[in-house]
C-alpha cells in the first residue's frame, strides 16, 4: 500500500487532465515567429531610414536594397525624406496594406473635441468607413481637416456657428454627400472682411473635395484650379498638385476592366493619362509650387509606370539617387524592380548615366529571392558577383562594392585578408559598417583566426544594435560561437523576436525571446543538459524563455536518464512551480534511481506542455502566465514532443564549441543520441508505460501509466502509432476493470 499512497501524492496534478476532448488536432496555425529579416529591414524603419542600415541582406526587396547604396554612396537623406520613406515602408510591409483607420480615428475625435461641433448630428461611424472606403478618401485627407478643424476652432472662437457651418459641410464631404448645403443664414452681416474670405476659401475648398470624391472630376480640376489662381488662398499651393491628383485619379478610376492582364492602355485611357502627365509636369515646373514637388512626384510614377513602364522602370535608377526629392523618394524608390519587361524578359537598361548604371549592377548582383522556408539556406551567390565587386571596389572605392565583395567571398579567396583589412578602416557606425564588421567576423571564424575575430565583434558597440534585433541576433550568433567559456556562450544564445519587437515588447523594452529551429538543433546536439540547466538559471533570459527551459531540463533529464540533474532540476522547479511543487519534491523524495526516473517520466505523461526538447519559436510554455494549465492538451498546438526530420538529426555544425571539454562534447553527443533514439513523446512513454507495468504489475501507476500513454496519442505526433496501440492492448487486457481502461475507450 504504500506506493499506492505514494502514487496519490505524485499524480495529484496531472491527473486532473481531462480523459476525451472531441477537438480535431493538428498544428500550431499562429504566424511563424522570425529571428532574422528577410525581405524587409528591422522595425522601426526610422533607424534605416536616417542611414543606420544595421546588416544587409540580399533578400532584401529591391527598394530597401536601392536606399541602402544610395546612403553607402553618401547621399544624404531630408528629414523630410526620412518621415515619407518610413511611412511608405510601414505601408508596404503592414500585413492588411494602407490603412486610413488611424487618420478617420483622428478626425472623429477632432469632431468630438470642438464644442461647435457638438450640436451637429452625431457620425455613424460604420457609415463613415463605408463612405470613406466607397469614395477612396485618403488617410492624408482625415488628417487634413483635423488640423484645419483645430485651427478654426482658435482662428474662429467667437464665431461658433461659423465653425458649426463648416464641421457641418465636412461631414457632407466624408459621406460621399455631392451637393453642399447653402451657407446659413445670418451669419454673413457680422462677419469682418478677413472672415469672409476664409469662410469662402473654406467653403470652395470642401466643394472641390466633394467633386473629386463624387466622381465628378472635370468639376473637380476646374474648382481646384479657381483655388490655385487665387493669390489670396490658404489652399493656392495645394490646390495646384490637386487638380495634378484629380487628373490622376480620373485617369485610374477609368482604366480599361482588362488593364492590369493587358497591361495596355486604350485610346482614351492614354489621353486621360497624358493630360494627367501635363498637370503633373506643370506643378513641378513651378519653383514656388515647390513644398508639394514630393507628392506630385510620387503621383509621376504612377503616371509613367502606365505610360512608359520600361522606360521608367529604368528612369527611376537615376531618380532614386537625386537629393531633396521630398516624398517622390519612397514612390520612385518603391517603383524600383528587376523583374521582368511585359513581353517576360529581363529588364535591361542601356544607356543610363554612370552612378545608375552602377547601382542597376550592383543591384542585379546583390538581390536573391528570399527564402520559402524559416531557416532555409540562402541561395548561392551568381558566379561573376564575386569577382566583380572585387573588381569594382578596387577600382572605385564605392564602399557597396565591397560590402558585396565580403558578403558574397570565400573564407579561403586569396583576396580576402585585404579585404578584411579595407573593411576594418570603415566606421562601424557608417552605413556599410555594420555589414562590413559582421561578415569580417564570420570570415575571420572561419578561417580560424579565432583571436581577430573576437576582437573585431568585441569592437563593435553594443548600444548601436539595441534596437535592431535581428542585427543583434546574428552578432549574438557569432558571440555564442567565439565565446571563452560556456557563461558567454550561453547569455548568448537566446534570440529575440523580430517580429515582435515592436508589437509586443517587454516592459524593458526588448524583443521575446526564443529559439530559431536551426539554433535550437544546434544546442541540443552541443550542449549537454547540467549546462542547460545553467543557462536557464541566467538572470538575462526573459521570464518566458527561463521557464520553458527549466521544464525543458526536467524532461531532458528524466528522457536521457541522469539522475543527478533530475535531482537538481526538480528541486529548482517545486520553488517555482507551486501547482506542481508536492510532486517534484515526491520524485527527490523516492529511494532509488530507478523510482526517480519512472515518478518523473510519469509527471510528465501527464504534462502536455513540457517537451524534452528545446522547442523552436514561440512555445507555449514561454508564458509565465498563472492561468497556463500544465495539464492541458490542446487541438493547433504542441503537445509533448516529435522526432526532428532527418536532416535537423545531423550535426548542424561540424566542429563543437571550442571551450568545451572533451567530456563536454561527448555528453551532449551521447545525450544527443538518446534522446533522439527516445523519438516522439507518443512513442516513448507508450514504452516506458509498457516495461514498467510488466515490470511491476501490481504497482498502481502502471495502469495510470498506460492510461496516459495512450491519451498522449490523441494529439501528439504521431496517430495510430504501434506503440500506443500496444498501450491500449495491455491496458484492457490486464487493468480492464480499473477507472484508467474505463476512461481510455480509444486509442488514437
Amino acid at each position: 500500500m504504500k506506493n499506492a499512497r505514494t502514487v496519490l501524492g505524485l499524480v495529484g496534478l496531472a491527473v486532473l487532465l481531462p480523459p476525451v476532448i472531441a477537438d480535431a488536432c493538428g498544428p500550431d496555425s499562429g504566424p511563424e515567429p522570425r529571428f532574422y529579416v528577410v525581405d524587409n529591414p528591422d522595425q522601426p524603419f526610422s533607424h534605416y531610414a536616417a542611414g543606420r542600415l544595421g546588416i544587409l541582406r540580399r533578400t532584401f526587396d529591391p527598394p530597401y536594397l536601392a536606399f541602402a547604396f544610395r546612403s553607402m554612396m553618401g547621399i544624404p537623406t531630408t528629414a523630410d525624406e526620412q518621415k515619407h520613406l518610413v511611412a511608405g515602408w510601414m505601408d508596404a510591409e503592414s500585413r492588411y496594406g494602407p490603412d486610413p483607420s488611424w487618420a478617420r480615428d483622428q478626425w472623429t475625435a477632432v469632431r468630438q473635441e470642438v464644442a461647435a461641433f457638438k450640436d451637429l448630428p452625431q457620425v455613424d461611424v460604420n457609415q463613415l468607413v463605408y463612405a470613406s472606403n466607397d469614395a477612396y478618401i485618403h488617410g492624408d485627407a482625415f488628417l487634413h481637416a483635423a488640423a484645419t478643424a483645430r485651427a478654426l476652432a482658435k482662428e474662429w472662437k467667437q464665431r461658433p456657428a461659423l465653425l458649426k457651418e463648416w464641421g457641418g459641410n465636412q461631414d457632407n464631404v466624408f459621406s460621399k454627400g455631392c451637393t453642399l448645403a447653402d451657407p446659413a443664414s445670418g451669419i454673413e452681416e457680422s462677419l469682418t472682411p478677413r472672415e469672409k474670405a476664409r469662410r469662402q476659401a473654406e467653403r470652395d475648398y470642401q466643394a472641390a473635395s466633394m467633386h473629386l470624391y463624387c466622381g465628378k472630376f472635370t468639376e473637380a480640376a476646374e474648382a481646384f484650379q479657381n483655388i490655385a489662381s487665387a493669390a489670396d488662398s490658404p489652399y493656392r499651393v495645394l490646390a495646384a498638385y490637386l487638380v495634378a491628383r484629380t487628373r490622376v485619379r480620373e485617369a485610374l478610376f477609368s482604366q480599361p476592366d482588362d488593364y492590369y492582364e493587358a497591361r495596355k492602355l486604350d485610346e482614351d485611357s492614354l489621353a486621360r493619362f497624358t493630360r494627367a502627365e501635363e498637370a503633373i509636369q506643370k506643378v513641378l515646373a513651378d519653383p514656388k509650387l515647390r513644398e508639394v514637388h514630393g507628392p506630385a512626384r510620387r503621383l509621376l510614377s504612377l503616371v509613367r509606370l502606365r505610360l512608359s513602364r520600361d522606360t521608367w522602370r529604368c528612369e527611376l535608377f537615376s531618380r532614386v539617387l537625386e537629393k531633396g526629392t521630398g516624398s517622390g523618394l519612397e514612390s520612385e524608390l518603391a517603383g524600383l524592380s528587376l523583374g521582368v519587361d511585359a513581353e517576360g524578359n529581363a529588364v535591361t537598361c542601356p544607356g543610363l548615366k554612370p552612378r545608375a548604371a552602377e547601382l542597376f549592377e550592383w543591384l542585379r548582383l546583390m538581390s536573391a529571392s528570399p527564402f520559402e522556408e524559416t531557416d532555409a539556406p540562402a541561395a548561392p551567390w551568381p558566379a561573376k558577383a564575386y569577382a566583380t565587386a572585387v573588381a569594382r571596389w578596387k577600382k572605385s572605392g564605392h564602399q557597396p562594392w565591397l560590402v558585396l565583395a565580403l558578403l558574397s567571398a570565400r573564407a579561403d579567396a586569396p583576396e580576402v585578408p585585404q579585404l578584411l583589412t579595407d573593411a576594418a578602416a570603415v566606421p562601424v557606425e557608417s552605413p556599410a559598417g555594420m555589414t562590413l564588421a559582421w561578415r569580417s567576423v564570420q570570415l575571420l571564424r572561419e578561417r580560424g583566426q579565432l583571436a581577430e575575430a573576437r576582437a573585431r565583434l568585441d569592437a563593435i558597440p553594443l548600444e548601436l544594435v539595441r534596437d535592431q534585433p535581428s542585427t543583434d541576433n546574428a552578432l549574438r550568433e557569432e558571440r555564442m560561437h567565439l565565446a571563452h567559456g560556456w557563461d558567454e556562450a550561453l547569455r548568448n544564445a537566446a534570440q529575440f523576436l523580430v517580429e515582435e519587437f515592436v508589437t509586443a515588447p517587454q516592459q524593458d523594452g526588448r524583443a521575446p525571446m526564443g529559439l530559431s529551429a536551426a539554433r535550437a538543433t544546434f544546442l541540443e546536439s552541443h550542449v549537454p543538459t547540467r549546462r542547460l540547466r545553467e543557462w536557464a538559471a541566467l538572470p538575462t533570459l526573459t521570464p518566458e524563455l527561463r521557464r520553458q527551459l527549466s521544464w525543458a531540463v526536467f524532461a531532458r533529464a528524466a528522457v536521457v536518464g541522469d539522475d543527478a540533474m533530475l535531482k537538481a532540476q526538480a528541486t529548482t522547479l517545486a520553488e517555482t512551480e507551486p501547482k506542481a511543487r508536492a510532486e517534484l519534491l515526491a520524485i527527490v523524495g523516492r529511494p532509488t534511481a530507478e523510482e526517480r526516473q519512472f515518478d518523473a517520466r510519469l509527471l510528465i505523461m501527464g504534462l502536455p506542455v513540457v517537451s524534452a526538447r528545446l522547442e523552436p519559436a514561440r512555445d507555449r510554455l514561454a508564458n509565465v502566465s498563472p492561468k497556463l494549465d500544465l495539464t492541458e492538451d490542446l487541438s493547433w498546438y504542441r503537445n509533448g514532443w516529435c522526432v526532428p526530420g532527418p536532416k535537423d538529426l545531423e550535426d548542424p555544425l561540424k566542429t563543437p564549441l571550442p571551450f568545451a571539454s572533451p567530456e563536454e562534447r561527448a555528453d551532449a553527443a551521447a545525450e544527443w543520441k538518446a534522446i533522439n533514439e527516445a523519438g516522439s513523446s507518443v512513442a516513448f512513454f507508450s514504452r516506458v508505460a509498457l516495461d514498467w507495468a510488466k515490470a511491476h504489475p501490481q504497482d498502481p501507476r502502471s495502469p495510470i501509466a498506460l492510461f496516459r500513454a495512450v491519451r498522449s496519442s490523441k494529439r501528439g505526433c504521431g496517430q495510430n502509432t504501434p506503440e500506443a496501440k500496444k498501450a491500449f492492448a495491455y491496458l484492457h487486457k490486464h487493468y480492464g476493470k480499473t477507472e484508467w481502461a474505463r476512461k481510455t475507450p480509444y486509442v488514437y
